[in-house]
């Protein structure tokens, strides 16, 4: 009868203090549909080779995804979510940056082929990704600058498709 008094008291305290609960929504896939096929696009583009040469409406897709979303998340998993879609986003962003400023384009005749001269807008990315980078002198000036590998591009975009894995997972286990 004891056993019997103590199983009743430890029910009623869990159905008491477990009513106070609330259980949390789960997370609705179907509202980041779009945002989940913008990132295998990206994904995709990386694949390719060919990251700088990506199709223009990939930026958009993105921005308009996550702000759409921004207030429309029901759990703490689908809010999670939409933070890793936003660092996409920011990873995304970093690169079509770098790829500005590898453009042949954007270069000097001083920098040496196959380097990125590291204009002021670049050294956040440098410090952010931690970029290697190599110090020069320009002689007719004596002026110091850095700059990057042309190559470190390759650093951002592996990023970008570690988020997006993060992403796949957070999708497919949750």
């Amino acid at each position: 009868m004891k056993h019997g008094g103590i199983v009743m008291v430890a029910l009623s305290a869990i159905m008491f203090f477990g009513a106070g609960c609330k259980s949390e929504p789960g997370m609705d896939k179907g509202k980041f549909s779009e945002l989940n096929r913008t990132a295998l696009d990206l994904q995709v583009s990386i694949a390719s080779g060919k990251p700088c040469d990506m199709p223009d409406t990939l930026l958009p897709r993105l921005v308009s995804g996550t702000a759409a979303l921004k207030n429309r998340m029901n759990s703490e998993g689908e809010r999670t979510l939409l933070a890793a879609y936003a660092n996409l986003l920011t990873t995304y962003k970093d690169g079509l940056l770098l790829c500005k400023y590898r453009t042949d384009l954007s270069q000097f005749e001083f920098v040496p082929r196959g380097r990125i001269y590291v204009f002021q807008e670049l050294d956040p990315l440098v410090q952010k990704y931690d970029l290697s980078t190599e110090s020069h002198v320009y002689r007719p000036t004596g002026l110091h600058w850095r700059s990057i590998d042309g190559d470190s591009i390759k650093v951002i975009w592996k990023n970008a498709e570690f988020q997006i894995k993060i992403i796949q997972n957070m999708i497919n286990y949750n």
